[in-house]
């Protein structure tokens, strides 16, 4: 059974190692997900640079044909005798081309508000990336450790099937010398079956959590890194304070509140006056007297203001501020929310970690019980039952250690992103203490 153990843990070892470090620098470069945000973040930016631009003149090129049914002209038959009575002003087809030139002077201040808004969008698309990057890293977290933790659960579901196929046979001889019961023996076997299921399926679990590690950083790597506990964590009140100023929704509410500012400005300016300047430069005309008479160019300034609008201008300043004013009342109620989250997250974070420390010593207790256990049934001073007991004890003192440990991991995680900054979990894990 031990050349079983090996050779199944070997299987599980022959891919190359990755650390917990590397295999976020992975997910982050080749989720599909991730690649879309970032995309999302650039066209924010380009439109933000577009924008950029508002204040520049506008210039355009324009050019026309007219045909007109007969060329404009005057009857002077009347005034001058001569035999062509008719003086012709233009042609009958008629081609124009002008440059023209538009410069806003001044917009109410709608054109430094619509820039804000653009740069507003750039910022929430960056705090919306940031929370994808939080969600990814809290997935591989748990699917990372999630093979360490099964491979570890495999490890443990191995040795009792090694220990109690031991004691089986060991039951079987003496239940040949007549030494002990048959049901003794029966009570060993079903035990034993009962482990062979359980290894069986903790196999199982072990190859359905490396293959999700491996589709997650789309490499055949097994985790390099650590089960951890760490002495080196900030206080409760410093994640809180953290996580009301710097988590991912946070920003995402802080983006939409300057929009809304940038709103109401844009609001404000509808009643204010537009004033900019234009001219005109004739590129092409034909020598038609018409013609002849336009100038070469013009230039001037131009104001308009808008007495009677069809909507309500004041209406929609108020609507635009009611905006403003649930939006911050939304982010209080986020950074409150946030506040409790951290204290739940945080003192889960203690309870497991102590649970892993008590579970450390309950250990040592259930292995020495289960040797002293064994030692007893083979002089016939203990029962076959007794001995299965302390193994099942045993095994359940390894598993709840190792889903403790799991759980710990999760919430050094969680408390991380919460505070808005995922790296911190590679610090503390870089200072803690490795658990094998």
């Amino acid at each position: 059974m031990k050349y079983i153990l090996l050779s199944s843990l070997l299987f599980f070892n022959l891919h190359a190692e990755i650390a917990i470090e590397e295999a976020w620098q992975r997910v982050q470069k080749l989720n599909d997900g991730l690649i879309a945000s970032k995309n999302d973040v650039h066209r924010a930016k380009l439109k933000q640079d577009s924008a950029s631009s508002m204040y520049l003149p506008s210039v355009s090129l324009g050019a026309s044909y007219t045909h007109l049914d007969k060329p404009i002209g005057l009857d002077i038959g009347e005034i001058v005798p001569v035999k062509h009575h008719e003086l012709d002003f233009s042609e009958q087809d008629i081609l124009l081309a002008d440059l023209r030139v538009i410069y806003p002077l001044y917009t109410g201040g709608k054109i430094d508000a619509t820039q804000d808004i653009y740069m507003a969008k750039v910022n929430e698309s960056r705090s919306k990336d940031k929370m994808k990057k939080d969600k990814a890293f809290l997935d591989l977290i748990k699917v990372y450790y999630g093979v360490l933790i099964s491979k570890s659960l495999y490890k443990t579901r191995q040795e009792a099937q090694d220990s109690l196929q031991h004691h089986f046979d060991n039951a079987k001889k003496l239940k040949e010398q007549g030494q002990i019961a048959k049901i003794e023996l029966l009570n060993a076997e079903v035990k034993l079956d009962a482990a062979k299921i359980d290894a069986r399926k903790a196999k199982h679990k072990l190859e359905i959590s490396t293959s999700a590690l491996h589709k997650m950083i789309k490499q055949n790597n097994t985790p390099s890194s650590s089960l951890f506990i760490s002495d080196d964590i900030s206080s409760q009140s410093h994640y809180a304070d953290e996580s009301a100023e710097n988590f991912a929704i946070i920003g995402v509410l802080d983006a939409k509140s300057q929009q809304t500012l940038a709103l109401i400005d844009i609001k404000k300016a509808a009643w204010l006056p537009q004033v900019g300047a234009y001219a005109n430069v004739n590129l092409y005309r034909d020598d038609s007297v018409l013609m002849q008479t336009m100038p070469n160019w013009m230039a001037g300034v131009a104001l308009k203001y808008e007495l009677f609008s069809r909507s309500d201008r004041s209406s929609d300043v108020q609507a635009a501020k009611l905006l403003h004013s649930n939006i911050a009342h939304l982010k209080t109620q986020a950074q409150e929310d946030l506040r409790l989250l951290v204290e739940k997250t945080y003192k889960e974070m203690l309870l497991y970690k102590e649970e892993f420390r008590s579970l450390s010593s309950s250990l040592a207790l259930a292995n020495e019980n289960y040797k002293l256990r064994e030692i007893a049934f083979s002089e016939g001073l203990s029962t076959s039952l007794e001995v299965v007991d302390a193994q099942v004890f045993l095994s359940s003192v390894k598993t709840k250690r190792l889903n403790a440990l799991y759980i710990y991991t999760q919430k050094i995680s969680q408390l991380c992103v919460l505070s808005g900054d995922s790296e911190m979990f590679f610090k503390i894990l870089n200072n803690a203490q490795e658990i094998r």
